[in-house]
């Protein structure tokens, strides 16, 4: 699982502990150490630093690649991530002298700025734990919620890791006894699932935040490494490059932390929306204008992934024509191209209706791409061009680009 380590190293004394725990890793056979430097050339203190860093790699058995990656006019981010990929590392390993420097992701820390953006495992280890007699992966803290865990947990848990215990851990609402004892059975259904020989899982269920009892349980429990997913399944429909609980974690955790690059496979569905279910388009509406919804004039087209509405767009019958609106994706799950599943499926629909919006000048082209044409604003029919009355004749001045798109259109 991690056969080939990544160590970023700016030979600080954090990296060099991160090179000292290296043999901590289980699997691993190959280490490349990475320097991005700052200026146009190594100076010899350099070198003799890299070569000792080179030599305590070795002394514990491991063949060491050494890469130098010079200043191209990125940063040294992108560097780093850069060279991982081109050596076929299944591990970024980096040592951090203060763990507080990783709370904001957005900070242009290096440290904070690999883990947000590397697509592979990241491992976390703090300068304070050089002391630290405990082996990186003799005592994990695993949160789960209780879903099949993805390959690479199970990997984890149930590969060459090490004798030692995993502490599987659960985190539930508090005031919640009943969902408190279902989920006791079903993590001590998951642990049974998951055991191995050599390693002693202890199933664990607690009520709080999940990210402040997480790190708190870690200082209870001795934990020597927590290990959580880059992004849970709530978060996977969304584009944030790592998922809210896991980002928390980091930001409050003091033991080493090992972000696991988790596969997961989304059951996205696009389909009309039952009226039953348009108040969830008013859930997500609630940012959009508070629109409402009404069965007898409404049709709505949702996308759902997971079994959680994430798009929609909705197509009213008028007295005198069909308005399309209320086109919406909340902000955490733009990106992943929902909205055009919505139209796909409303256009799909409606295609036998000549029909009309009020689109934002900077989605024309979006809209274009379904067959609606800009019109004058005289060219809506009068109920439909109502609601943008408060405009009198203005609309372009209120960002507002009137459309059409004739009956029986179809993409050429």
């Amino acid at each position: 699982m991690f056969a080939k380590v990544l160590i970023p190293t700016d030979f600080s004394a954090a990296s060099v502990t991160m090179a000292e725990r290296v043999g901590e890793v289980p699997g691993v056979r190959e280490v490349v150490l990475v320097h991005a430097q700052r200026s146009a050339a190594l100076s010899s203190a350099d070198e003799d630093a890299l070569r000792r860093m080179r030599e305590l790699v070795q002394r514990q058995g491991f063949p060491v690649e050494v890469v130098v990656a010079e200043d191209d006019g990125t940063d040294l981010p992108a560097r780093i991530l850069r060279t991982a990929l081109a050596t076929g590392a299944n591990l970024v390993a980096m040592g951090v002298r203060d763990q507080g420097l990783l709370r904001n992701l957005f900070s242009g820390n290096v440290a904070a700025t690999v883990l947000r953006d590397a697509r592979v495992h990241v491992l976390i280890v703090p300068q304070s734990t050089a002391g630290d007699r405990q082996a990186l992966f003799s005592r994990l803290l695993v949160p789960t919620d209780l879903a099949d865990p993805a390959p690479e947990v199970r990997s984890l848990l149930k590969g060459a890791a090490g004798d030692g215990t995993a502490v599987l851990l659960h985190v539930v609402e508090p005031g919640r006894s009943e969902a408190e004892r279902e989920a006791g059975g079903r993590i001590a259904a998951l642990k049974n699932n998951l055991s191995a020989p050599g390693r002693e899982l202890e199933p664990l269920v607690r009520a709080g935040d999940p990210a402040h009892t997480i790190c708190a349980v870690a200082d209870e429990l001795g934990t020597s490494l927590v290990a959580i997913p880059r992004i849970g399944r709530r978060d996977a429909a969304g584009a944030a490059p790592l998922g809210s609980v896991t980002s928390a974690v980091i930001g409050c955790v003091k033991q080493p932390v090992l972000v696991l690059a988790v596969s997961i496979r989304l059951v996205i569905e696009t389909r009309e929306l039952r009226s039953e279910e348009f108040g969830l388009a008013e859930e997500i509406w609630l940012d959009y204008h508070e629109l409402k919804a009404n069965p007898k004039t409404d049709r709505i087209f949702g996308v759902f992934v997971d079994g959680m509405l994430v798009s929609v767009a909705r197509c009213r019958r008028h007295p005198d024509g069909y308005e399309v609106d209320g086109v919406f994706t909340p902000a955490r799950f733009r990106g992943r191209g929902y909205a055009r599943r919505a139209m796909d499926a409303l256009v799909e629909a409606c295609q036998h209706d000549t029909l009309y919006m009020h689109s934002v000048r900077n989605l024309v082209d979006f809209y274009g791409e379904y067959g609606f044409i800009s019109i004058p604003e005289s060219d809506l029919p009068p109920t439909i061009r109502a609601r943008f009355a408060f405009a009198l004749g203005e609309m372009e001045g209120a960002n507002v680009q009137p459309m059409r798109r004739a009956a029986g259109w179809f993409r050429r």
